[in-house]
């Protein structure tokens, strides 16, 4: 353990591993801003909890192992990222701890079986580049819609996306994968349904990223194109409209009300704000993930409604086509002159194709920061509580203002009913839950995510109008969901052990196992690198005025979870590694008050490792 000045933010002195031969970058030194970069920089850049002591960029295996053994000695902790698409931040570190890079580690070549319907792939890749391979043999796998989103922690976060209701998550179709945990720095498979791995099988798949090992590669199981040859897609532009968005919203109501709605239809409804680049000036650290990863950089699109609808064809070439459901939605939809039609119904399209075409070739929706949410629903009562009003008044909030610095990213999706795909690939013959992955609310109607991007002085706006949108959720009143339903993927929250009722159900005890598990393959702590893993507990401190001032010197209202990490029933070398974390945002604000509260926490923090010596 490190002595307490050597917490500094100045303090970048290399960090030296034997052996190690691929890249590193230090903070502060040459190309360190850069590589350190993620989907969430902007939105957390004040909180300082993004800014890894040191970035290893590991060549293969060994290089991974020497990064674990080098953290292990030195009783650090590591965050892991493949695309660095985690939205709140959790795939990046600060302190002294450090960060393992594998966005370029393991991008081997496709391997290919059981006459092309099983293919093993490296974590490396982009969900576009994996796409692309697939389309190319007209195979196709349930997957999200970013395209910068990297296999390695879409396929552990679930890889939720518009294939969910025919097809279910991306997660859901994996075999094996193979993986390096801090037990003992070994590589190796874990396959389903295998007894001896059911435990890890179920932690690495659904548990949060990165925190039970090094995940390199997985091999999953997908379909063909000809399977399905009969598939049709619509993907349609309408100019953004408040009562347009509620009839296509009352459209999806009508869907969760059939509860044996068919599983081959899948719809969702995307609103954008207007976007002008010359306007609205991005923010540096957005505008260079733009400019290196776009391919579609687009200057100007007006205010939108994107209309995602398929029809899978699950029954193959016997099943009788029924555009019903097709025409309801354009109904709904009222074309105008300005409307556009991008994928039509009217044809056939192939699977791999439709799933091609369901991808957002924008790196990000908005070169700016943004405040995130996402919630689950399973209300059979929608239509009755006035949720489709409810939530088209809520964007109506953002959208409608002429200039409030906001621009709004909704998702809204359907996923339910009995013969879905996300519900029954969970479900064993007696329709009970199989738990073979930690995934939860697979008995869920509706997902519906609201990011609020925002420009500079426009944040209080964005959090303002998301405290409005939590009242959808968890009481009586609540128009979207009485439980309040969260997903890992698209997690707001800055820890998970004090909000872990929220994204996982609490009667079935998966948290608990998670933390079981976890203190089996990762007894040091090595891969609790924050706020937001299995097992730890933010506590936030109320120190009056003090707390105040100091959140204002760093612009941030919500740095104060961050300060001070408390470890629920887990062993002492977690509590050094949150202590190293507390004693780094301590010392960017130089807050007397907050040395002391710290110190107290530290001597409580003692007095619990004495206690489980006992």
């Amino acid at each position: 353990m490190a002595a307490e000045n050597d917490f500094n933010a100045d303090n970048v002195a290399p960090m030296e591993i034997p052996g190690f031969r691929g890249q590193v970058f230090t903070r502060n030194g040459a190309g360190y801003a850069t590589r350190a970069y993620q989907y969430g920089s902007s939105s957390y850049a004040t909180q300082g909890t993004m800014q890894p002591r040191a970035i290893y960029c590991p060549l293969d295996d060994d290089d991974v192992i020497k990064v674990i053994r080098y953290a292990q000695d030195k009783n650090i902790a590591v965050a892991v990222r493949t695309g660095g698409h985690q939205y709140c931040g959790a795939s990046s570190t600060f302190g002294d701890n450090i960060q393992l890079d594998l966005s370029e580690t393991y991008q081997a070549g496709f391997e290919w079986e059981n006459d092309d319907t099983i293919v093993t792939v490296g974590v490396s890749h982009s969900l576009r580049d994996f796409n692309a391979k697939l389309t190319e043999r007209g195979r196709f796998v349930p997957h999200g819609q970013c395209s910068q989103v990297y296999l390695g922690g879409h396929v552990q976060t679930g890889g939720y996306g518009q294939l969910g209701r025919s097809f279910g998550l991306l997660a859901d179709h994996v075999e094996k994968f193979r993986i390096i945990t801090a037990l003992d720095c070994k590589p190796r498979w874990v396959t389903r349904g295998v007894r001896a791995d059911e435990d890890l099988f179920f932690a690495v798949l659904g548990g949060s990223p990165g925190n039970f090992g090094v995940l390199t590669h997985v091999t999953i199981r997908v379909h063909k194109d000809s399977d399905h040859n009969q598939s049709r897609g619509l993907k349609a532009i309408y100019p953004y409209d408040r009562d347009r968005l509620k009839r296509l919203l009352d459209d999806m109501v009508t869907m969760t009300e059939q509860t044996d709605f068919p599983a081959d239809y899948d719809y969702c409804v995307t609103v954008l704000s207007q976007f002008n680049s010359l306007l609205f000036p991005p923010t540096t650290l957005d505008e260079q993930m733009v400019t290196d990863l776009d391919r579609n950089q687009s200057s100007y699109w007006p205010p939108m409604i994107i209309v995602y609808a398929q029809w899978a064809n699950l029954e193959g070439s016997d099943q009788e086509y029924d555009s019903t459901f097709f025409n309801d939605i354009k109904q709904a939809a009222s074309a105008c002159p300005l409307s556009k039609i991008l994928v039509d119904n009217n044809e056939p399209t192939a699977m791999s194709r439709l799933a091609a075409s369901w991808i957002f070739q924008n790196v990000r929706e908005f070169n700016l920061p943004y405040v995130k949410r996402a919630y689950m629903s399973n209300s059979t009562t929608l239509r009755n509580d006035g949720w489709t009003d409810w939530v088209s008044d809520r964007v109506q909030d953002i959208q409608g203002a002429l200039d409030n610095g906001c621009k709004l990213s909704v998702q809204i999706q359907h996923f339910g009913g009995t013969k879905s795909r996300f519900y029954r690939n969970d479900r064993n013959e007696q329709g009970e839950p199989r738990n073979t992955t930690s995934f939860s609310w697979r008995d869920s109607n509706i997902c519906c995510v609201l990011d609020c991007f925002y420009s500079e002085g426009s944040r209080p706006i964005a959090e303002g109008w998301q405290a409005g949108n939590d009242e959808g959720v968890g009481s009586d009143q609540a128009k979207f969901c009485v439980e309040d339903r969260r997903v890992l993927w698209g997690s707001h929250d800055p820890n998970l052990h004090d909000v872990h009722k929220y994204y996982y159900e609490e009667a079935s005890g998966k948290y608990e196992r998670l933390c079981k598990i976890k203190r089996e393959y990762d007894p040091t702590g090595v891969f609790t690198p924050n706020g937001f893993c299995v097992g730890s507990s933010a506590v936030v401190r109320q120190v009056g005025d003090q707390a105040r001032q100091l959140a204002e010197r760093v612009e941030s209202l919500s740095i104060a979870p961050a300060f001070n990490f408390i470890l629920a029933d887990a062993p002492a070398p977690y509590d050094e590694h949150v202590l190293q974390q507390a004693e780094f945002l301590r010392s960017m604000a130089n807050d007397e008050p907050l040395a002391e509260e710290l110190q107290r926490s530290r001597d409580l923090q003692h007095q619990r490792i004495l206690d489980r010596l006992d």
